[in-house]
């Protein structure tokens, strides 16, 4: 009955987004995703895949058009380029009506394919130790520290780590052949967590497993923490979390964990601030009364990367030629030449990303650099189908993303691995370009395959000699 009353909610806010009647329209459209939360969260759980693209959807789609309910600053900055961001016109309309039929191409797959039963999650314990898992994990964590300490001493190692993050992150984006140790790391990180919930209560896996684990990918962790890189620390952190509950669905949360949370998201945002140079803190009460405007600011997910999609998808309806032509499909079959180096394909075609920053972003340009743009799922949907395509590529993606959850907690390590790094994927899906998700998968594809290839070749032996419990 929730999902179908979602759906008869999604319709009646789909009529009145086309009526533009934006407080209806709104209204009636977070009523249905509000909904269909809840039913993630009891059918599949919090710690599901699937439960934090929901949330990262709603950040995604909702964000933007609350702060301009609530009349919320949400960057006076960025009516330079679109001068109604602030307020309610028809690229708003547009972007909400593309998100909605993206829920509602969501809402219907729940209908057809997901009940309580086809969560395949046993709440059941590990029957023996995954010594395995192990093994697999510290492949993939050296794999990770060694790729990093690569591309440490070839950016310059220290000197350039001191100067600061983004610059560390670019030298090393701009290596030729730089080694991706991302995956290596999430690979690890996915493996060692289901490791460790296979130990149950042994008191090993805290004084003997997890100081050997943390030495394999204890490099990566060194270089992030120097640089302050959050995001992948957080993502490792998620995908350890997704890693050690898989054999279980939780779908009760108590209050206590929303005020944890509340916490520490007021407190990552009082860091953010604190991180600027202009800033001074003179105590607590000071600090507050001084910035309070500054911090109500940065705590609206719209003036963080949750708010990019939306504005590239609001500037490019407002930009766009009438006479567009669509691209029918075009985008995402980029994907086949991504791999091919302009020097074998001199005619190569430029990408959607570079030719959407290039028509509606020429500042950016000029940087050669496409930071700060970002892209979006529902513009390139857009791009290729028109209004049909947020409805069509949310019905294909989402599919996936529910089979791997409907097989997740079976005893195939590899699908609950590409499971675990599906989190990642589902991520970055509603700021990225379909190329970026495809590219990212095959990636992960690979480094499976190496941590595998590695396993199979290395003398059993040596891998025994990490096993401690008899």
């Amino acid at each position: 009955m929730k999902v179908l009353a979602s759906i008869l909610l999604c319709l009646f806010s789909l009529v009145f987004i086309s009526l533009e009647w934006f407080n209806a329209g709104l209204s009636f459209s977070l009523l249905s995703y509000g909904l269909l939360l809840y039913y993630t969260m009891k059918s599949a759980g919090v710690n599901s895949v699937l439960f934090l693209f929901m949330i990262l959807f709603g950040l995604y789609g909702y964000s933007v058009p609350l702060s301009i309910f609530f009349e919320a600053d949400i960057g006076w900055h960025r009516v330079a380029k679109l001068s109604t961001w602030q307020s309610v016109d028809f690229t708003l309309f547009s972007f909400m009506l593309s998100n909605q039929l993206a829920l509602l191409a969501i809402t219907l797959l729940y209908l057809l394919f997901i009940k309580r039963r086809t969560m395949n999650i046993l709440n059941s314990d590990y029957e023996e130790p995954k010594f395995s898992y192990f093994y697999f994990a510290i492949i993939a964590g050296l794999f990770a520290s060694i790729s990093e300490a690569l591309n440490f001493f070839r950016v310059g190692g220290f000197n350039a780590i001191n100067r600061g993050k983004a610059y560390y992150q670019g030298a090393v984006n701009d290596l030729v052949l730089n080694i991706p140790y991302e995956g290596f790391l999430y690979i690890s990180i996915g493996l060692f967590a289901m490791f460790f919930a296979s130990l149950g209560r042994s008191t090993n896996k805290y004084f003997i497993y997890l100081p050997i684990y943390f030495l394999s990918i204890g490099f990566v962790l060194f270089t992030n923490l120097l640089i302050g890189e959050r995001g992948l620390l957080i993502v490792a952190m998620v995908i350890f979390f997704l890693g050690f509950t898989i054999k279980v669905r939780i779908t009760k949360v108590r209050f206590l964990y929303f005020i944890l949370i509340g916490v520490l998201y007021i407190g990552f945002s009082f860091l953010t601030l604190l991180r600027e140079d202009r800033i001074k803190y003179k105590g607590f009460g000071k600090f507050i009364s001084t910035y309070e405007t500054t911090l109500v600011r940065i705590m609206n997910p719209a003036n963080s990367e949750f708010g990019a999609p939306a504005l590239n998808y609001r500037i490019y309806m407002d930009l766009k030629e009438e006479d567009y032509n669509y691209k029918w499909g075009a985008t995402y079959l980029e994907i086949s030449t991504a791999f091919i180096p302009v020097y074998i394909y001199p005619n190569k075609p430029i990408g959607i990303v570079y030719e959407f920053r290039n028509t509606y972003f020429p500042e950016r340009r000029k940087q050669g650099s496409t930071a700060g743009t970002g892209f979006s799922s529902l513009m390139e949907a857009y791009m290729n189908f028109g209004y049909f395509g947020p409805f069509l590529i949310y019905l294909l993606f989402l599919f996936v993303l529910i089979y791997l959850e409907s097989k997740r907690a079976n005893e195939n390590i590899f699908i609950n691995l590409f499971y675990l790094l599906s989190f990642n994927v589902f991520l970055i899906f509603s700021r990225s370009s379909s190329q970026y998700i495809f590219q990212t998968t095959i990636f992960y594809l690979i480094q499976i395959a190496a941590v595998v290839f590695v396993y199979k070749v290395l003398p059993k032996k040596v891998l025994a000699t990490l096993k401690f419990d008899k």
